[in-house]
């Protein structure tokens, strides 16, 4: 009888201790882009625990140019991308609502860090852009800035652009193409530029975006207008974690660098030596509008497009 008060007296304390609602996981952005070296502030962000401690978390997966990284994101697949510049004024020239949510790489002149390349075997006879007549180029996605940077340093050294031929090659294949023959020289950004030069079968025929601005921004991280809306309060959190981050990286060159290394497994002295790219604090239609007039000039988008429609309001 005791036994049996017991069991019964054990079964009513236990229905009637308290349940506690587990916490949700925290929520996970999913995001894509090439892996060049403007991922550095996602890469010490996610370090230093700063998503986290705003409600989130971010996985990061690789795309072989600006362009699939649009085509993901418009798609669906993920939520936020990294491209090229070129890459998102063409979406929006082609009435794709895309919006900018944070700034990536910066180009500047003089002192600039971690330009775009362009490459030739180190034991080719091309020398200057009007070497260049005729010549098939590697770049990351047709049609995007560095089809039109490349275009406007030959017709500012001399040449003709009009002659180039360009093809679509992956940033991590491009140095095999250009050592198979299969083309004349490659653009690629770094740290890719840095692998190619590295082994000393590349060499560098200099920065080709002098031909474009002294200042714009190179790249960009992105989503669609639709998940900005529905999203806003997380999207603008993700901007601001990443323009602070990006202010850190741009003063810690060694720290970067190590980062960049265990991503890229390219050796930290390699990347410190060839340049680690200057990424923005913040994003300003004043530094996006030189390249879509550029592109505008060069006829890769076919009306002048106001830079001010790829930003976030």
């Amino acid at each position: 009888m005791q036994r049996g008060i017991f069991v019964a007296s054990a079964i009513a304390a236990a229905s009637a201790t308290p349940v506690f609602a587990q916490s949700p996981p925290p929520l996970t952005l999913r995001m894509t882009g090439s892996p060049a070296d403007d991922i550095a502030p996602i890469l010490y962000a996610q370090k230093a625990g700063l998503f986290r401690a705003a409600g989130f978390d971010t996985v990061f997966e690789r795309a072989n140019s600006g362009a699939a990284a649009v085509a993901a994101v418009v798609g669906g697949s993920v939520d936020i991308g990294k491209s090229s510049m070129g890459s998102l004024i063409s979406a929006r020239a082609h009435n794709i609502d895309i919006k900018i949510v944070a700034g990536g790489a910066v180009f500047r002149s003089p002192n600039q860090r971690g330009e775009v390349l362009l490459i030739v075997p180190s034991d080719s006879a091309l020398r200057g852009a009007k070497d260049f007549a005729g010549k098939t180029i590697a770049v990351p996605s047709l049609g995007d800035q560095n089809t039109m940077a490349m275009r406007a340093w030959v017709d500012a050294g001399g040449g003709d652009s009009r002659s180039l031929l360009f093809v679509e090659v992956p940033s991590s294949a491009a140095a095999a193409t250009v050592a198979q023959g299969r083309v004349a020289g490659a653009v690629l950004a770094p740290p890719f530029a840095a692998r190619a030069i590295g082994d000393g079968k590349m060499r560098s025929l200099g920065a080709i975006f002098t031909a474009v601005a002294p200042r714009f921004t190179e790249t960009a991280f992105f989503t669609t207008g639709d998940y900005a809306t529905k999203n806003r309060d997380l999207v603008l959190r993700f901007g601001k974690i990443v323009g602070d981050a990006s202010g850190y990286v741009n003063g810690h060159a060694a720290e970067v660098a190590d980062l960049l290394s265990a991503f890229e497994g390219l050796p930290a002295a390699t990347i410190l030596d060839n340049g680690i790219s200057i990424c923005a604090t913040s994003i300003e239609a004043r530094d996006i509008q030189p390249l879509a007039d550029a592109m505008t000039k060069y006829g890769l988008i076919d009306h002048r497009l106001d830079a001010s429609e790829l930003l976030l309001k």
